[in-house]
């Protein structure tokens, strides 16, 4: 039987904004979580979004009238307004906002790379050395927050109804009208950066770096100050059942050649806008000359990024689309399309050669690519879906932690030991699909294939032991 001190712990733990503390001598604001989410979403509340387009896009989600796929820059335009409506007057501080409802992605702190302080930011890749500029001599920090609306927090609000006892136990899948966003900031200064130039800043604890060249291998350790970190993306997703996928994604980067506009919050060029991964475009239809169809690249972002010139080959994976400050060997759906309650690698190992990337076996890296439709897992045997929310599937994960972690945190607190459970990864699984009727012959070949992947090449968010199944 759970002791009452843990579910009043666990509770405590799910109303924390941030784990790290304040820095002497801040005057300014803190920030707090909203995780008072609303009711799990209803077949009855349903009834009102059934076909498309839905029959109140004039006031709750516009951007249902577009076309995507004819008019992706509207369609990313008309997003983004809706985003920010009632966030950018104040602040991005949700709980001000008196137009609607936004929420934060919940438990985000219980982890090394969890939220600080100041704006409630958490530590993302990194942008190694000359790879978004030429110019770019440092690895840039990234730190973001995401932000759901109320039809897409109303699913916390079924898994967390209760703080202390979450039930995970179906796939989840996120209602019409739901909308994500992200604001991603980065430490990059104008004269590595020269589209930077301008870019509205918020202070916040960051990590220490005490190499330039080279970034935080985490975000465990942090500073005892603020620093500036300054805007460089937005990312943003809504719940759209005539894609392939379920959802639509895109990204804006912040952009200082834009002229006569005077809210550097809007200095934003749209990347593109992307509905599925184009599970058809291998390498040798690339080489063929075909390009992706179910993502759209601005061709003013395009003309941005060989302006920089950066070492990054494309925006995503050849040619898909993703963002400035996200990894070119990935995608936006595609990297999204891994959330789970069993965690899986978001990329896939390989190597930069001669401005191309070489994976290191195609036919495993083309798994990634797969049209993951909303509400399905990305790997088989017993995981469960978290629709596309890696923000869920972390915040679950630190809660497991957490919960599998207590009694050996009450111990630690009763000897004095100056451990940080709190902060451990757990054992996870790692599981790669197997295509429908793959040969046995190809299946030991994926098996002789992962016999040479080092833990190196596994993202360290996967935890520190790794059992590969088929």
């Amino acid at each position: 039987m759970t002791s009452p001190q843990k579910l009043k712990d666990a509770a405590t733990e799910f109303n924390t904004s941030s784990q790290y503390p304040v820095p002497k001598g801040w005057k300014g604001p803190v920030w707090k979580i909203k995780n008072d989410y609303p009711q799990p979403f209803s077949a009855s509340a349903a009834s009102g979004y059934e076909g498309l387009p839905l029959p109140d896009t004039s006031v709750e989600a516009p951007w249902m009238k577009i076309d995507f796929m004819k008019n992706p820059l509207e369609y990313a335009l008309m997003v983004k307004e809706y985003c920010w409506d009632g966030n950018r007057s104040v602040d991005f501080v949700v709980q001000d906002n008196t137009v609607r409802q936004w929420y934060h992605a919940p438990w985000m702190h219980a982890s090394a790379n969890g939220r600080e302080p100041l704006k409630g930011l958490t530590f993302e890749r990194s942008i190694p050395a000359g790879e978004f500029a030429s110019g770019q001599r440092s690895a840039l920090q990234n730190w973001a927050i995401g932000f759901y609306n109320a039809p897409g927090a109303s699913v916390f609000g079924g898994v967390w109804e209760n703080p202390s006892l979450p039930v995970w136990n179906d796939n989840l899948k996120f209602p019409p009208g739901t909308v994500v966003f992200k604001l991603l900031l980065t430490t990059a200064k104008d004269e590595e950066v020269p589209t930077m130039k301008g870019s509205p800043a918020w202070r916040a604890v960051i990590c220490p770096q005490p190499d330039p060249a080279h970034a935080p291998s985490n975000g465990a350790i942090r500073d005892d100050h603020d620093s500036p970190v300054r805007l460089i993306q937005v990312d943003w997703a809504t719940v759209d059942e005539r894609s392939p996928i379920g959802w639509v994604f895109g990204t804006f980067m912040y952009d200082s050649t834009l002229e006569n506009i005077t809210d550097p919050w809007d200095r934003l060029t749209s990347v593109g806008v992307m509905w599925g991964n184009d599970p058809q475009l291998d390498q040798a239809a690339v080489d063929a000359g075909e390009k992706p169809v179910q993502s759209w690249i601005n061709p003013r972002a395009e003309e941005l990024r060989k302006m920089l010139g950066g070492m990054r080959p494309s925006w995503g994976y050849n040619g898909r689309l993703n963002g400035p400050a996200d990894n070119f060997i990935s995608a936006c759906s595609s990297c999204h399309g891994t959330a789970q309650s069993y965690d899986a690698p978001l990329v896939q190992s390989g190597q930069l050669v001669k401005n191309k990337w070489v994976p290191l076996n195609e036919k495993l890296t083309m798994t990634w690519f797969e049209n993951v439709k909303a509400g399905e897992t990305f790997s088989v045997r017993g995981a469960l879906s978290a629709d596309y929310s890696l923000q869920f599937t972390i915040g679950w994960t630190n809660y497991k932690t957490w919960w599998n972690t207590y009694d050996a945190q009450q111990k630690e607190k009763k000897t004095g030991s100056n451990k940080t459970t709190l902060l451990a990864l757990p054992t996870r699984r790692v599981v790669f699909r197997r295509r429908d009727g793959a040969a046995e012959a190809e299946e030991k070949r994926m098996e002789k294939l992962l016999e040479q992947i080092s833990v190196e090449d596994v993202p360290k968010r996967a935890g520190p032991t790794f059992t590969w199944e088929f």
